[in-house]
């Protein structure tokens, strides 16, 4: 069964590495209404969180601040959600697991994404911030055995 927002946020409170700090989420998401909507819950659930407008933003925030997990758009000003992922292959080779967010769900950018190295890909209108706090702990253990995600 997943973990519920409470759980998440034990979870968050008491880092999986045993931490007393909160898990630091990355969200690389430049609509500001929909970063705010899962900023709210998720530091509600106790996670620092990070919002990063752009790709490259994102890649100052990985080399200054290292998340624990990142959640990634598709759609952004700069480059794709793919290219970012890519490129976080090559410059980061261990950065923490990425769930990708996105208003597409056809089946090839699902694949893409799953090849590209996502542990999840979800699309936005079918799950709520609520149930991507909830998943957050276990995404974040899947990344660190460096499993992909089953769904």
């Amino acid at each position: 069964m997943p973990a519920g927002p409470l759980d998440a946020g034990i979870v968050a409170r008491w880092q999986l590495s045993g931490g007393g700090s909160p898990a630091h989420v990355l969200m690389i998401e430049d609509d500001a209404t929909i970063a705010d909507m899962y900023r709210v819950q998720l530091e509600h659930d106790g996670y620092r969180v990070t919002i990063a407008t752009t790709a490259e933003l994102g890649f100052t925030t990985m080399t200054a601040n290292p998340p624990d997990i990142v959640l990634l758009d598709l759609l952004l000003p700069d480059r794709s959600g793919f290219e970012v992922l890519a490129s976080l292959n090559e410059r980061f080779p261990s950065h923490p697991p990425v769930v990708i967010l996105s208003n597409y769900g056809e089946p090839a950018m699902i694949d893409r994404g799953r090849s590209l190295g996502a542990v999840e890909y979800l699309v936005k209108s079918r799950v709520t911030p609520a149930d991507i706090s909830g998943q957050i702990p276990t995404w974040i253990e899947l990344g660190r055995r460096g499993g992909q995600g089953e769904s």
